[in-house]
């Protein structure tokens, strides 16, 4: 692309001679690396930084700690409780021991003359004005069918959640190639008008010195200068098209809208090497729908979560049929009570139990939950069975869109040479005065349109080669084992 606006350059000024400087100068770009090279660094920032990747991390992580939490019920649970209590007032109990044993005493007293104590009734609070409580407690579920199958239904959500990151590092892969690919296209933009600026520039000093020596008209003069302008609008917003693309690219990498990216150029050997690529991926095989397809629903991760969300689904009328069924624990607990803290025989205590517990009614809601679970897995098969066809839909469009633009890849290249050849006649041609002012701005624009119509084409093939990638589910990543 470079070379090619270098000869816009060279064969649009007076003479060719004076244009060559501008030619090596526009070729020197020793900052300029291969798209593979650029194409590694902004993908894996993008890997690292990206926020959504850092929600979804999140989202696995959360679902880990579930996971963790069912497994722990298989373990027995140890709890220390301490309890002081004050109380004032509340119910008591009424002994009447006066009025029963006093009246006897009296009666003792006359027929023996002794004499007998007399005895209070009492009265005892059933709440003790101080009272603690100190304890360690053991449970321990013997038979408990319920946890199985949650320690399953969260296995399976974990790897969904791992999935869906996963299908989100294939969507992030893609959404970076192609933003970047798109920046790339507008910085060649830039530098086509560029070269085509400084093509028509030339043209207008040459009408101003034509015109200066009495050998063509003042409108020529006008129509050059127009030429000009336009170019230079279209540059304006070329360059405001970079800046976009550059924030976009930066956005996907968490970095400030400003970092500048590594530059790179889409020629041709960049194009063919891709097409190598995706070739060498797919075991040397030239790629066909079918095979495409197959690949597709063998390696989606968006599937395979679905799988796990089916899994998931089962592992849920599991634990609904679970509701059906017993569950037996042990306890025991060993601590202190009393009014104050210590250790004597009337203040510790050990109590050890065996719990049965079996639902015998609840109304029908068991079996409506179970119901539901069975409902809501019959709703993933079908979503699953739809995602599958629209993933075969997404390979179909990819690989249809893809051909489309390989076989626009020779014409464009064709009607660039063809454009360039007509341009370089016509120009000399026009430094012959051979032909008008018309047709050499005429030819000017059918040369810039070929230009970036060819870089339109090549952006066009590796953004959608992308998006074939990202259909049949391949994350490489450029990575030179991959390659």
């Amino acid at each position: 692309m470079l070379a090619i606006g270098c000869a816009l350059l060279a064969t649009a000024s007076i003479g060719g001679a004076s244009a060559a400087p501008v030619a090596d100068r526009a070729v020197q770009r020793s900052d300029t690396v291969p798209v593979e090279d650029g194409l590694r660094q902004v993908v894996d920032d993008a890997l690292a930084a990206n926020l959504q990747l850092r929600a979804g991390s999140a989202s696995v992580a959360q679902r880990m700690a579930a996971l963790d939490q069912a497994r722990a019920r298989y373990l027995p649970v140890l709890d220390f409780a301490s309890r002081y209590s004050v109380a004032d007032g509340g119910r008591s109990i009424d002994i009447p021991v006066g009025d029963l044993l006093n009246p006897v005493y009296v009666t003792l007293e006359q027929l023996t003359g002794a004499q007998y104590p007399r005895v209070e009734n009492q009265s005892i609070d059933l709440l003790r004005d101080h009272e603690q409580e100190t304890k360690l407690v053991l449970a321990q579920p013997v038979y408990e069918p319920r946890i199985g199958p949650a320690v399953e239904a969260n296995r399976q959500l974990v790897n969904r959640s791992e999935a869906d990151l996963e299908a989100l590092r294939s969507r992030v892969i893609r959404d970076t190639k192609q933003a970047y690919y798109r920046w790339l296209a507008a910085q060649q933009v830039v530098l086509v008008l560029d070269a085509t600026r400084e093509a028509a520039r030339a043209n207008l000093a040459a009408n101003e010195s034509l015109y200066r020596n009495g050998k063509i008209t003042r409108d020529l003069v006008y129509r050059a200068e127009a030429d000009v302008l336009e170019i230079e609008q279209q540059r304006i917003a070329a360059a405001s098209g970079v800046r976009i693309a550059q924030s976009y690219v930066n956005l996907l990498r968490n970095q400030p809208l400003e970092e500048p990216l590594p530059r790179a150029e889409i020629d041709a050997q960049a194009v063919e090497r891709f097409r190598n690529r995706l070739i060498e991926r797919i075991a040397g095989r030239k790629p066909d729908v079918a095979m495409l397809q197959q690949l597709a629903t063998d390696h989606r991760q968006e599937l395979r979560g679905l799988d796990a969300a089916i899994a998931a689904g089962k592992a849920q009328e599991d634990l609904a049929r679970a509701a059906f069924k017993p569950v037996l624990a042990v306890g025991a607990e060993a601590g202190i009570q009393g009014e104050d803290y210590g250790f004597g025989d009337d203040q510790k205590y050990v109590l050890a139990s065996v719990i049965l517990r079996w639902n015998a009614f609840r109304g029908g809601a068991d079996r409506a939950a179970l119901s539901e679970a069975r409902a809501f897995t019959e709703e993933l098969r079908a979503t699953r069975d739809l995602a599958e066809q629209q993933v075969r839909l997404e390979v179909q469009q990819a690989y249809e869109s893809l051909a489309v633009s390989d076989a626009s890849l020779e014409t464009a290249r064709k009607r660039t040479e063809a454009a360039a050849g007509a341009f370089r006649i016509i120009a000399r041609k026009r430094d012959l005065g051979q032909v008008n002012q018309a047709e050499f701005i005429d030819a000017r624009r059918a040369y810039t349109d070929a230009e970036l119509n060819l870089t339109r084409v090549r952006t066009e093939f590796l953004g959608r080669l992308a998006e074939l990638e990202y259909a049949i589910g391949d994350r490489h990543r450029l990575d030179p084992e991959h390659s």
